[in-house]
Formats: C-alpha cells, structure tokens, sequence
C-alpha cells in the first residue's frame, strides 16, 4: 500500500506540474492600436491599412476625418445615425475590428457624460479614457456604472506654463481615483518620459488601477517635445516596461499610439512584432 500510495502521490505531482505549466504559460498579450496614430489618415483608409497587418482592435478618438463619403464628417460621439452606420460595417467588412476603447474625450457635465456612454454602449466599447478633472469624477463613476463600463483617467506631459495642471503625476491620478470602482488609469508612458518621471517606476504606482497603456519609445528622455520611434529603438527600456507589467498580471490592452510620423503603418507593423516577441 506505501508503494502505491508513494506511485499515486509522484504522479499526482508530475500532473500537477504539467498543469501549472499549461496555466501558467504566459498569455499573448491583448493589442490594440489608438487611432490617433493615423491621424494624417481618414478614418475609413486607414481601417483598411490596418486590417492588413492584422489589427483586431483599435481605440478612437474624436476627431479624426471619417471618409470621402461624408466629407465634413469626424469620428466622434456626435456622429449621425447613417455615419455610425457606416463605422459598424467598415469594421465588420474589415476582419471585425473591435473598438475596445474611446478617448481622450472630454465632458463638462453629467448630460455630456451620459451622451459619451450611450455612444460607447452603441458601439460596444467598454473602456472611455478622459483628462477628466477631478469635480466630474464621482459623475463619471455613476454614470460608468449605470453603463457597464469605465473610464480610465489619462494624463499629457507636463505643463510648465500650467503649474495647476497635476495630471500628468501618476500619483497624483491615484490620490483622486483610490475611492471609484469604475475608475481607473490609461496609463501614457511617453508623457511620464517626457515629464522626467521614472517610466516603471510610474507602473508601480498604478498597480491595482491600470486599465489600458498608451505605449511609447520616445527618442529622448526628459524632453517636452520628444517624438515617439519604435520599441526597442529610443530612450526607454521597453523590456523593463513589459517586465514589470508581466509582473503586474496586467491584463489590459497594450495600445500602441504614436502620431510622430505620416506613414504610421510601417512603425505600427514593428511595434506589433516588438509586442509579440517580448
């Protein structure tokens, strides 16, 4: 009985090992790539462009030229019926690109904030990333909730004309958000980089609000106006980066968002590779 018992339990531990193995593997990481990154683009051109280097999901933001078909039109949460249309089947057409976030947008009031996520709700995205001030955010947090979704507080560089402007601390952000359920961080790494903040060590502040990160490589540290270049080729080490949000079990989108150049489509191609292999 002693010999089977000692049988069972080794291949008890061997299966267990295996499972671990399987479970702990880890998981692809979610991309998604902010729209603003083909902002030289319509809309509509640079859905197709996307969809051949295999993009399944993107983040929108208001603004951007929607198509030849409707020439004075924008992508935003004030688009007609027919232009939100329009969006639904170019996306379906286009591989059945998801748009899993929307923002940065902004809201001066509650009927301004229901209006965004009734659009959201319409066109099933989950995640609304604002500069929202700090008076809106209770506001956002009830309305998100009524909704089903969230909102994730962003933050530009730093301000030195604005010394009132604080949002782009990520400890500031965690100082006004700790208290909201549905309110987390979009967190834009480049604007910390630009800022002279420590970039993982920014992460780590965040730890437990991080909904989505606007990832950069930036060409240089510490410069408020630094272009972004592709991962891996800048000023930051994007391999820590992604180290620390692996250690983090961040399950949210990587969003690749970079508007420095025309022609987009070749630096979002690399970044996606980098995304994969690191």
């Amino acid at each position: 009985m002693k010999r089977l018992f000692a049988v069972f339990s080794a291949v008890s531990v061997v299966f267990g090992l295996c499972a671990c193995a399987s479970l702990c593997e880890k998981q692809p990481r979610k991309i998604a790539v902010q729209m603003y990154s083909t902002h030289f683009h319509k809309f509509d051109y640079a859905i197709k462009r996307l969809a051949k280097l295999g993009v399944k999901h993107i983040e929108c933001y208001p603004g951007q030229a929607l198509s030849d078909s409707f020439p004075n039109a924008r992508f935003s949460h004030n688009m007609t019926a027919e232009q939100k249309a329009f969006v639904k089947k170019l996306l379906a057409d286009n591989g059945g690109i998801e748009i899993i976030a929307y923002g940065c947008v902004g809201a001066k009031d509650e009927a301004e904030i229901r209006k965004i996520c009734e659009f959201a709700k319409e066109m099933g995205v989950k995640t609304i990333v604002t500069e929202a001030q700090e008076d809106t955010i209770p506001i956002w947090n009830k309305v998100c909730g009524e909704y089903g979704q969230r909102m994730a507080l962003h933050s530009h560089e730093r301000r030195p004309n604005n010394p009132e402007y604080r949002h782009f601390d990520p400890k500031f952000l965690m100082t006004i958000i700790k208290d909201f359920k549905n309110i987390g961080i979009c967190a834009d790494n480049g604007a910390w980089s630009r800022s002279g903040l420590d970039v993982v060590g920014g992460f780590k502040s965040v730890e437990g609000k991080l909904f989505e990160v606007h990832l950069k490589d930036q060409k240089t540290f510490g410069d408020l106006k630094s272009g972004c270049t592709v991962y891996g080729e800048g000023a930051l080490d994007m391999k820590a980066i992604l180290a620390e949000l692996d250690r983090q079990g961040f399950d949210g989108y990587f969003v690749i968002e970079d508007g420095t150049f025309k022609d987009s489509f070749p630096i979002i191609e690399k970044n996606i590779k980098f995304l994969r292999e690191n």
